[in-house]
């Protein structure tokens, strides 16, 4: 009996499970066929984007060139520095532009130094004469200090065309105190410390038919002002 009644209960479980089956199809067929079609009207118009590249105009610039700044001017040379330089409003300078050769020489032994040989001629006047570049002062001896000596002496040097000085001459001597007096010879060294200083000058030569020539030119030294 038993065995009867769990064959009676699988042959209805089998029923139950396939009429769920076949009802649960008819519905998904029903509901499918029920389902609203699409409104294609209301879609929105498709917006088609041209992909071709983007075009960026680039402006074209030119080189330029910077314009060189214009070089500096050349510094000044500098002046000539010599020991004992003294500049010329502290020295007194005297010059006669018409002579070449100087007179005879004497008996005077610092004269007789410096003194060239020739005779007196006839010189051209001096287009410019010689012109001082460079001045050194002459040493004012120990000796002379010791002493108080005021003195001044008149050197007349050669100068050649190019500016420097051949020779050296004393033409003059004066004592200053207790009044001004020439005389034959100062010692105290101050004839030999005015050559040595004359010697040293420089000047600009004079000019002939502006051409440069030799010349002859004198310099006042003063001691113990």
């Amino acid at each position: 009996m038993r065995a009867v009644r769990r064959q009676q209960e699988r042959a209805v479980y089998s029923l139950r499970m396939m009429a769920s089956l076949a009802f649960t199809l008819g519905l998904v067929v029903l509901v499918v066929r029920l389902w609203p079609a699409p409104d294609r009207t209301a879609l929105p118009a498709a917006v088609y984007r041209s992909l071709s590249p983007e075009v960026i105009a680039l402006e074209e610039v030119l080189p330029t060139r910077q314009a060189r700044p214009a070089p500096p001017p050349p510094v000044p040379p500098l002046p000539v520095v010599v020991p004992d330089e003294v500049l010329l409003e502290e020295v007194n300078i005297t010059a006669d532009a018409n002579r070449l050769l100087l007179e005879e020489a004497g008996t005077d032994p610092f004269a007789a130094e410096g003194a060239l040989e020739g005779t007196l001629a006839a010189a051209p006047a001096f287009e410019v004469g010689p012109k001082p570049v460079r001045f050194v002062e002459p040493e004012y001896t120990r000796a002379a200090r010791r002493a108080r000596i005021r003195a001044e002496i008149v050197v007349e040097v050669q100068v050649s065309p190019t500016g420097q000085v051949l020779s050296a001459t004393i033409v003059e001597r004066y004592l200053l105190a207790p009044y001004r007096q020439r005389v034959d010879t100062l010692g105290y060294g101050l004839e030999e410390a005015a050559l040595a200083a004359a010697r040293r000058w420089r000047f600009r030569p004079a000019r002939v038919n502006d051409q440069p020539v030799a010349s002859f030119t004198r310099i006042t030294f003063s001691f113990g002002q």
